[in-house]
């Protein structure tokens, strides 16, 4: 518009104004964009006029300046501890969550202090988390500066980034974990110059003898008033534990950014099983030595190790045999090039000297009783010879009477790890076992198919099957053909509604899921719970139905009160809102996600947001899906080593006296690997290639026995001596020569190992043999672990008493492990001498 048109403007809006004329527009009337642009910029105009003119005159005065910025100041007791890392697939902190429009620090730190959580952290600008712990992978410090989004409710403040947290923490500028294995607080070292020196000192059950080391550095330790040997010190150590160290010189040691002391032992060439297998975290973004060790120096542990730039790795204890160089460290570490993060297969060793936290609560190591362990460590001096040096370290003593304590002995060849039965949690509710069977692979079953189903499972102290229905139009007639066998079998079913295929969108969906129940609801084989139908889901989060009223509530107008324990992979902050849940099934829980063991926190997480609703924790052996891209894209797995099966039924029976029941995951879920029942049935089209000819079916006296105690409270005698052993058909680094799927996500949170479990009579020796590696072990009556590395060839076990075979297995041809592969197959083979 030209000037004079908005000259003429201004003047008619002025002499509006003035005379008090109608406005140029009726009321409700809009101006054309262009004209309504121009009355805003002529009443600006007049505005500025007049308060030039009349000043401060007629009302006219500027209002006040808005008030100083708020007090952003954090609540007493809270600090800054700096930008984090995310885990990988799951939440670093699982404790609350939400997301605000308005969110600064300070909102999201009140809240967590609201519900009495230890850390708050804020994500891409306008996510809270907040949690008493790290979970999975993640907790790795970076740089503030990666922390750059700012705040959805402050702008001048910043609020994490994709995947990165500004993580605040109350009364721990470290977030040191109390209740963890650490050297305590008082632990001094004397650190004079390094020299070349001789040591000696081995300590075996109390008696001392001499060893000796040349070329390694040395220094003295003193806890509280007990003085413990280093590792690289002359001494000697009595029966009693009094020791004496003659000190000439010392491991360098390394200070870390919250002024925790470290020695840093040197480069070590890793192996498999890994030097340091508590916890690890790979592919760290912008990991340092100081974002590892306070890491580990968080979760509780004495030693910490880096490699290969971006790799952390955690430990409560050194193996016995361990090989230094001089040269493998040599890559950089990703968050700073100035500094050395190992090298392939070689790993910065250190020691957590002194921690800088002032832990003062009950489940703090004591200064004045350390507990003492000692081995043999092969180390090499400036590529020199091999020597032995003795190691003295502070061992986990944590045990729980509710629980299954396990002590694991590391040697040379392999590992023992003993499962002796304590006191089982008592309860006088009834416990029951279930397994969950895929319908989807059941299309060719008849009625004998699910006899020997339902028998296997019934030997294995399985209650009942949890059936996963989907969309199949034939699924329903599967489905009955189900209930009426275990109608003669006292086996019970229940519906698990598999919500990723079944419609969920409207109420025509919604009434087409309570047919489906109505329809079995009244069978005699149906599984109750507390009086009621027990129905289940796997997911449901997504679906457009009111579960409370289009579901739940239209079954219960319709006669049949329902059970509901769904598995809706939701936020567990909802789960107490949600009225239409009874309990939850947590899926996820029979699996650790990244590369460190399964724990128990999502179990804790699940049962305090749950509140007095029902818990269902998941057991599960294995998991490993490969389908490429032309078919169900899914090619990862998650990590199974270390007896993971029996690990997760002992967390589980120390939990119930919380827990009434549990479910398998999976019988017949042959496309994920997580089966323990026989290969049956119609296979996922492309699965044969990873499933035909691995068993697992060996697994079943394990679940008897470990049944039997969830549900009796009291672990069984065993009455037959048996070697379960089972085991990968390739490294876990292997390069398949002709698989068109590639290597699965997740491969490098394996281990190479044959595992092994001995139900033993009586006190036994057990020989384990994997192609040419063979150890042969000591162990006592009950239920042991074990584990030796692979080796090319046929893998097999013997039990021996008295100098006679009881009990033995060799796969023979039926498995062999090669270390040059055609296909990935990350399954594992089972086998049992029974």
């Amino acid at each position: 518009m030209a000037p004079v048109v908005s000259s003429a403007i201004t003047l008619l809006a002025l002499a509006a104004s003035i005379t008090d004329a109608k406005p140029l527009l009726a009321p409700g009337r809009h101006a054309p964009p262009g004209v309504a642009n121009h009355l805003s910029i002529a009443r600006r105009s007049l505005h500025k006029l007049i308060a030039r003119y009349y000043g401060t005159s007629h009302g006219l005065s500027k209002p006040p300046p808005l008030p100083e910025k708020r007090d952003t100041s954090l609540p007493s007791g809270w600090s800054y501890f700096g930008c984090v890392a995310e885990s990988n697939s799951q939440r670093l902190l699982q404790g609350f969550a939400f997301s605000s429009s308005t969110l600064t620090p300070l909102l999201c730190v009140n809240e967590c202090t609201k519900l009495g959580f230890s850390m708050a952290g804020t994500e891409y600008g306008d996510e809270c988390y907040c949690g008493d712990e790290f979970v999975g992978s993640g907790g790795g410090m970076t740089d503030d500066s990666t922390c750059s989004i700012a705040c959805e409710g402050d702008e001048s403040e910043k609020c994490g980034n994709a995947w990165f947290l500004n993580l605040y923490s109350y009364n721990s500028s470290s977030l040191a974990t109390c209740s963890g294995v650490i050297p305590p607080a008082s632990t001094t070292a004397a650190l004079p110059a390094a020299t070349s020196v001789s040591t000696s000192t081995t300590v075996v059950n109390g008696t001392t003898s001499v060893a000796t080391v040349t070329g390694i550095a040395t220094a003295s330790i003193t806890t509280g008033a007990t003085a413990v040997p280093s590792i690289n010190a002359t001494e000697s150590l009595t029966s009693t534990g009094t020791a004496t160290t003659t000190a000439s010189a010392s491991y360098p040691v390394h200070t870390d950014s919250d002024a925790s002391e470290w020695y840093s032992l040197g480069c070590a060439i890793d192996h498999t099983p890994r030097i340091l297998s508590g916890y690890s975290a790979l592919s760290q973004y912008q990991m340092t030595i100081d974002s590892c060790l306070t890491v580990c120096e968080d979760k509780g542990f004495a030693f910490a190790g880096v490699e290969f730039g971006d790799e952390c790795y955690c430990g409560q204890s050194l193996p016995d045999n361990i090989t230094y160089s001089d040269t493998a460290c040599n890559v950089n570490c990703d968050g700073d090039a100035s500094e050395t993060c190992g090298g392939s297969w070689a790993l910065e060793l250190f020691e957590l000297v002194s921690a800088a936290s002032n832990c003062t609560d009950d489940s703090t190591t004591s200064a004045s009783s350390p507990s003492l362990s000692t081995g043999a460590l092969i180390v090499t001096a400036g590529g020199g010879g091999t020597t032995t040096k003795a190691a003295a370290t502070t061992a986990a003593t944590a045990t729980a009477a509710t629980t299954v304590a396990t002590v694991a002995t590391t040697t040379a060849a392999g590992t023992t790890a003993t499962a002796a039965a304590t006191t089982v949690p008592q309860s006088s509710d009834r416990h029951e076992v279930w397994a969950h069977h895929m319908v989807g692979n059941t299309y060719p079953y008849g009625a004998s198919d699910w006899a020997n189903d339902m028998s296997a499972a019934s030997a294995a102290g399985i209650d009942g099957f949890a059936l996963n229905m989907g969309s199949d139009y034939w699924q329903t007639a599967r489905i009955a053909d189900a209930y009426n066998v275990a109608s003669r079998k006292a086996f019970k079913l229940f519906l698990s509604l598999d919500m990723t295929v079944l419609a969920c969108n409207s109420p025509s969906d919604a009434a087409n899921l309570v047919n489906i129940v109505q329809q079995f609801a009244g069978q005699s084989a149906q599984a109750m719970h507390q009086g009621k139908v027990l129905v289940s889901t796997f997911a449901g989060s997504d679906c457009q139905i009111n579960w409370q009223n289009d579901f739940v509530d239209a079954l219960a107008r319709n006669g049949v009160n329902i059970f509901f324990v769904p598995s809706v992979f939701s936020d567990v902050s909802t789960f107490a809102s949600a009225t239409w849940m009874d309990g939850e099934l947590n899926w996820n829980s029979g699996w650790p996600m990244g590369g460190s063991d399964l724990d128990t926190s999502s179990d804790t997480t699940y049962m305090n947001a749950l509140g007095s609703k029902e818990y269902m924790p998941a057991i599960s052996p294995f998991f490993y899906t490969h389908f490429g891209q032309n078919s169900w894209n899914k090619n990862w797995l998650y990590r199974s080593d270390d007896w993971l099966y029996c690990t997760r039924w002992e967390q589980v029976i120390a939990m119930r006296d919380d827990v009434k029941m549990t479910e398998i995951l999976t019988w017949n879920d042959y496309g994920e690997s997580s089966y323990i029942g026989p290969v049956a049935g119609a296979l996922p089209a492309g699965s044969d290639e990873w499933v035909n000819g691995y068993t697992h079916t060996g697994l079943s006296s394990l679940t008897k026995y470990y049944s039997t105690a969830f549900k009796t409270g009291s672990y069984p005698s065993i009455t037959k001596d048996e070697i379960i052993m089972w085991a990968r058909p390739h490294p876990h680094d292997a390069t398949a020569t002709s698989d068109p799927v590639g290597r699965p996500t997740g491969w490098t949170y394996t281990e190479d190992n044959l595992y092994a479990v001995v139900l033993a009579t009586a006190p036994s020796t057990v020989t384990l043999t994997s192609g040419t590696n063979s150890q042969t072990f000591s162990v006592s009556e009950g239920l042991t672990k074990l584990k030796i590395p692979m080796s090319a060839g046929s893998m097999g076990g013997t039990i021996a008493r008295s100098g006679s075979s009881v009990a033995s297995y060799n796969s023979g041809s039926a498995f062999s492990y090669t270390t040059s592969p055609s296909i990935y197959n990350y399954n594992y083979f089972v086998g049992s001498s029974s």
